[in-house]
């Protein structure tokens, strides 16, 4: 949900298996290659499967969506609604207008942050808690709005 919307991969959760899968366009092919969701290449008879659901995705009987992907708006927003429940953080004001010019890149800004500075460590694992919580939010609204059951184990 966070990579790049210029990326060309596109992100899908298969319903009758309860799995999440992506494809990625390989230059000089009209098919795509598809990963799993821990981005391994997907063997050929997954993939020929995968591809014939993606066919007949639009159809009213198909258990294939596409998951969206979130603006870089959203992206903002999220950040900063963590970074609200820490007011007066070192260096506070810098770390908002990083967030505020997140780019249209994968993941989140304030990962790269983390990585780089030592002095945000404490705040790191309450990081990855509402980040993971997030996720899980908006994927079970957008699921559930499609009518697939989604439950992830955090």
């Amino acid at each position: 949900m966070t990579a790049p919307g210029n990326g060309g991969a596109r992100y899908y959760y298969d319903g009758q298996a309860q799995k999440f899968f992506c494809t990625k366009p390989v230059a000089g092919r009209e098919e795509p290659e598809f990963f799993n969701m821990v981005d391994l290449k997907v063997d050929v008879v997954e993939s020929f499967a995968l591809s014939e659901k993606l066919r007949i995705m639009e159809g009213e009987s198909s258990f294939i969506v596409e998951i969206p992907r979130l603006q870089v708006s959203d992206k903002i927003s999220v950040q900063l609604m963590f970074l609200s429940r820490f007011p007066g953080i070192v260096h506070e004001d810098d770390i908002r207008l990083v967030v505020e010019k997140q780019a249209d890149a994968h993941g989140f800004v304030l990962d790269k942050m983390f990585a780089k500075n030592s002095a945000l460590n404490p705040m790191e694992p309450y990081w990855e808690e509402f980040k993971f919580k997030t996720i899980q939010y908006y994927l079970e609204i957008y699921t559930g709005l499609q009518g697939i059951a989604l439950k992830l184990i955090g």
